[in-house]
């Protein structure tokens, strides 16, 4: 059987040909600039003054030091001692009752003693003056021994009761007002235990150099730390953390 013969077309070339839009780009050697005299001129500037004399430069050892870093600390102490101080905030509800005025003490005494009388008791109130003002309840007899009653697991019916007067005064006063109430001198006798705790941690922290760390406590009883170390040389206090967690580091710091 025979094949069939293809006929044998010439092949054509297709022409070069540039997509729409393509722009050539100029050769160097076709780009013609200006002559120097054709170009225009550049906008004036305003002559500079005379460049101020730098201060001389102090060495980084003989720089005032103004951070009173505390001395002896590792640090990852160091560290949560700054953050400490960064989120440092005011202290609380019984801070700010430690502070109360004479004004504030007198009318709540007066509350404190109808409130007492309507709940059954027969006792004083006394206003209590100095680093830390309050009013004290106490009772003679049988009276003194129903007072416990008052205070509670870990002075907390005695802080409810605190915080009952409280908002008696503020809405009497017009305006919020704290003040600090102590039975049978239980605040008293707490205070006495811290300020002795202080000194011992103090005495420990001079003799090894490290930070010693407190247990949480309320804020009127981490006051009473502060107050007791603030004229303590060569020792700093710090609270840090946050409620109910906050507490107080003992440290060391440069005269």
């Amino acid at each position: 059987m025979e094949r069939p013969v293809r006929s044998e077309e010439p092949r054509v070339a297709a022409p070069d040909v540039e997509p729409a839009g393509a722009e050539v780009a100029a050769q160097p050697d076709q780009v013609t600039r200006p002559p120097r005299a054709d170009r225009p001129p550049r906008r004036d500037r305003p002559e500079r003054g005379p460049r101020p004399e730098r201060a001389p430069r102090v060495d980084r050892a003989d720089r005032p030091r103004t951070d009173h870093r505390p001395t002896g600390l590792t640090d990852a102490e160091t560290e949560q001692v700054a953050a400490g101080r960064a989120s440092r905030t005011v202290e609380r509800e019984e801070i700010q009752a430690a502070e109360a005025s004479p004004e504030a003490l007198a009318a709540g005494k007066a509350i404190l003693e109808r409130l007492l009388t309507l709940m059954g008791y027969d006792v004083q109130v006394s206003i209590v003056t100095g680093e830390t003002s309050k009013l004290d309840v106490s009772g003679e007899g049988d009276e003194s021994e129903a007072l416990g009653a008052l205070i509670g697991r870990k002075g907390e019916r005695l802080s409810a009761l605190q915080h009952l007067l409280n908002l008696m005064l503020s809405r009497e006063i017009g305006a919020w007002t704290r003040v600090l109430v102590d039975v049978e001198d239980y605040r008293g006798r707490r205070e006495r235990q811290l300020v002795e705790l202080a000194n011992r941690a103090a005495d420990h922290v001079i003799e090894t150099g490290k930070m010693l760390q407190l247990e949480p406590m309320p804020p009127l009883e981490r006051r009473w730390i502060h107050i007791a170390l603030k004229g303590r040389e060569g020792i700093g206090t710090q609270s840090i953390g946050e409620e109910p967690n906050r507490r107080v580091v003992v440290l060391r710091r440069d005269a």
